[in-house]
């Protein structure tokens, strides 16, 4: 990794990794390529990363992704799925499509998900972590969270509406900070005003995500299927 890189404000940030603290030496996308299709976007967010925690977050992605991809067609057949990056990964994986297959269950026609919880949790706390470090410079690392997860397709006018409300705040994101370029500041009356951070779209239909301006929200949706908020209790 090129050490004079900027990736955040204060430069003294570049040299560790987002997710775990440790010395940064490579670099990783947020959001993973993974959950994209080609033509990827171009200067998509990258943020320090070591190599351990850039390796050990690959298998989880490719699992979440396609498991995503086939509760969206309701099948594991690579024929009836219509993403092409998905029907690469379940014909050059057999495993992965068996391991799939045997998580998803039809009970009279009602289709029942037994995601691996633990490998979800563990991508969403890395997108999570990702964008509150390349938004508003802010490092989580061992920080506790709580994950909420529903489908789109499941939820009320009320709760979409207040899941897509974008963040207001008093105080701006971190001098310097990607964050600071998307706030938008929005006056209420003649003596107050709050800052509102937009919702960001990565790739039409397969990404989106926003950031609390100066909290420790994250949410995001992927594939237009599933919605995501991660709160973060940070400690650092």
């Amino acid at each position: 990794m090129k050490q004079d890189k900027k990736y955040y404000g204060d430069t003294r940030l570049n040299h560790f990794c987002a997710f775990c603290g440790c010395l940064a030496e490579t670099e990783d996308h947020v959001p993973s390529r993974c959950f994209l299709d080609k033509p990827h976007p171009q200067d998509l967010p990258v943020i320090p990363c070591c190599y351990k925690c850039n390796h050990d977050f690959s298998l989880d992605e490719e699992y979440v992704s396609c498991m995503i991809d086939c509760m969206k067609a309701g099948t594991t057949s690579p024929t009836l799925i219509k993403r092409e990056k998905t029907r690469k990964s379940l014909l050059h994986n057999p495993k992965l499509q068996e391991r799939i297959s045997s998580q998803i269950r039809d009970f009279g026609g009602e289709l029942l998900y037994d995601t691996e919880k633990e490998r979800f949790n563990k991508v969403f706390r890395k997108l999570a972590f990702g964008h509150l470090a390349y938004e508003n410079d802010t490092l989580a690392w061992e920080s506790p969270y709580r994950v909420d997860v529903q489908l789109l397709s499941e939820m009320s006018d009320s709760k979409r509406d207040s899941f897509f409300r974008p963040y207001r705040g008093e105080l701006m994101p971190e001098v310097c900070s990607h964050g600071l370029e998307h706030v938008m500041l929005c006056y209420e009356d003649d003596d107050l005003h709050s800052y509102i951070s937009p919702w960001i779209t990565v790739q039409i239909n397969r990404y989106r995500y926003c950031v609390s301006p100066n909290s420790n929200i994250v949410k995001f949706v992927i594939a237009e299927y599933l919605a995501v908020e991660v709160n973060i209790e940070l400690t650092l």
